[in-house]
């Protein structure tokens, strides 16, 4: 039988179950999705924020960025470090007035970004847990 090469990387009792599996492409495209995103942001953002503003963005966006890749290699801890990015987006983002008033405002690009971008951590940290849950070992 012939495995993905990240399903090598689960328990043995785990490979193979097709729950599991398609969980496991789930988080994958989320965390995948938020990087995504991310960049979209770093983009969107560059004009209009100072500079040092940028450069913590695009720190988060490389860290981000680090954990994705370690996902894709199979790397177990690297859902963990995902779970603290985000919290970290969610608790620096949502907390900002600015961000809310894009919605006021008009600003329909930039709100969907906030919109997606938050929605996207929440699954992430509902996703992730469950995932490794049952794929822990006993």
């Amino acid at each position: 039988m012939h495995l993905p090469p990240n399903d090598l990387t689960l328990p043995k009792e785990t490979r193979g179950r097709p729950d599991t599996n398609v969980l496991k492409r789930v988080v994958d495209l989320l965390i995948y999705g938020s990087v995504a995103l991310g960049g979209v942001l770093l983009l969107a953002a560059a004009p209009l924020v100072p500079t040092w503003l940028l450069g913590a963005l695009a720190l988060g966006e490389a860290a981000y960025g680090v954990c994705a890749v370690c996902v894709a290699r199979g790397i177990r801890r690297a859902y963990y470090a995902v779970l603290a990015l985000a919290v970290l987006v969610l608790l620096v983002s949502l907390p900002q007035p600015d961000h809310y008033a894009f919605a006021t405002s008009g600003d329909l690009g930039a709100f969907l970004i906030f919109a997606a971008g938050s929605a996207l951590q929440v699954c992430i940290l509902v996703s992730v847990p469950v995932y490794l849950r049952r794929t822990r070992t006993r």
